[in-house]
């Protein structure tokens, strides 16, 4: 039997994880009530806790798993991984900040919040993870825009994930990234970034099926959500799909988007009850040949905009590079429905534009009221019906159409 050896652990933190590996035991698990406890880690806001947060999730997982309970106080990490059947809860007042040095994001461990594979797993609570961001977004400008930055938090491959309550708060880069993950419940978060920090989407499910995204305010520097269906080490993958979205409200940023990376599809993204204050876009599909794929099936209902720059876009020849991708990636827009959207204050009604390459098809509009200063462009689509709208602009016509057919425009 393998003999393990505590003596060079300091005492409190010694009897906190042994009482730790008593309570996360399987026998505890029987237990009805919840396992759950509260660690013990110093709330200086300079000392790497990072060592002692990750041994106890490890220990916790190899357990059976529980609840971790991170207290009130501020508590500097570097990358932490996180293991099955664990939920990391910050209790209210506990804020994880984030490591600004470089050595610490390594292959390994690129993001603050890492995990791989896991079933069962959690970020929970009314706590803050702080990704100390401004430091590497002037990292960011100074290398020409070319340095790779962390994630906040991303998992991949993994089952039975929920992430519920946080405030995530300046990322280096993209807050929250579930890529290839299945059963997803994400809810309840206030992400915040400022509105010109560079790439700090909110939330980017990659290549996901069955997703829930409900009750979030998010106000940030790019997409306030992208959904994206790329490929995977340049293969084709799982498609992102079954993605609920709803009951949120977007401020600051890019707007409720798809892609741009499409090549494995997108599909059945249902989008209802979501209000867009000051984003520069609000609902938004983009792609371009090389990056795209079949996008279909997607629904928005209960939409309200105030503000927003640009509030319906479908772009099929975003950011064309002749050296990006794939060749038989082709994106495509099949089946969209839009139904019960109110704009006010835009400076377009819309484009939704496809290309002689890139099919844009089935689109339905009912129950639209926009104000504008121009019309909504309909280019390059093909059966779009529209009904009960009422679009107001300052000049122009209402609905330009150019190589548009269907009914009600």
């Amino acid at each position: 039997m393998r003999t393990i050896k505590y003596k060079w652990l300091p005492a409190f933190i010694l009897s906190g994880w042994l009482w730790m590996l008593s309570a996360c035991s399987p026998q505890a698990q029987s237990n009805p009530t919840p396992t759950s406890v509260t660690l013990h880690l110093l709330a200086d806001g300079t000392t790497d806790q990072a060592k002692s947060l990750q041994q106890t999730i490890d220990s916790c997982g190899a357990a059976g798993g529980g609840t971790l309970i991170v207290p009130a106080g501020r508590y500097l990490i570097s990358p932490i991984s996180l293991r099955s059947r664990v939920n990391l809860q910050l209790a209210s007042g506990a804020t994880l900040l984030a490591s600004t040095n470089a050595a610490d994001y390594t292959p390994k461990l690129p993001n603050l919040i890492n995990g791989d594979s896991l079933t069962d797993v959690s970020l929970t609570g009314t706590g803050t993870i702080d990704g100390n961001g401004a430091v590497w977004w002037q990292r960011f400008i100074d290398s020409g825009k070319t340095l790779n930055r962390p994630r906040l938090i991303y998992l991949t491959r993994s089952r039975n994930v929920t992430i519920d309550g946080l405030t995530l708060i300046n990322s280096p880069s993209f807050h929250l990234v579930p890529s290839q993950c299945q059963n997803v419940t994400i809810q309840n978060l206030t992400i915040t970034a400022p509105s010109d920090s560079p790439n700090t989407d909110g939330i980017d499910p990659a290549n996901c099926t069955h997703v829930l995204i409900q009750n979030c305010t998010i106000d940030n520097g790019d997409d306030n959500i992208a959904i994206k269906g790329g490929r995977s080490n340049g293969q084709i993958v799982q498609p992102c799909q079954d993605i609920q979205i709803r009951n949120c409200r977007f401020l600051h940023g890019h707007g409720l988007s798809v892609g741009s990376e499409t090549s494995s599809g997108v599909s059945s993204v249902s989008v209802t009850n979501c209000t867009f204050t000051g984003t520069t876009n609000g609902i938004r599909i983009k792609s371009q040949p090389g990056l795209g794929g079949a996008i279909q099936n997607l629904s928005y209902s209960q939409i309200t905009m105030t503000n927003v720059t640009n509030p319906l876009i479908i772009d099929l020849a975003y950011s064309l590079n002749s050296n990006n991708g794939y060749a038989s990636d082709i994106p495509s827009v099949s089946g969209l429905t839009i139904d019960q959207l109110s704009v006010t204050g835009a400076k377009n009604a819309g484009g939704l534009v496809g290309s002689t390459n890139s099919l844009l098809q089935n689109l339905t509009l009912s129950n639209l009221q926009i104000s504008a200063q121009t019309g909504l462009v309909l280019q390059n689509a093909r059966n779009i019906t529209m009904s009960a709208y009422r679009i107001q602009v300052s000049s122009g016509q209402s609905v330009i159409a150019q190589n548009a057919t269907g009914t009600g425009f």
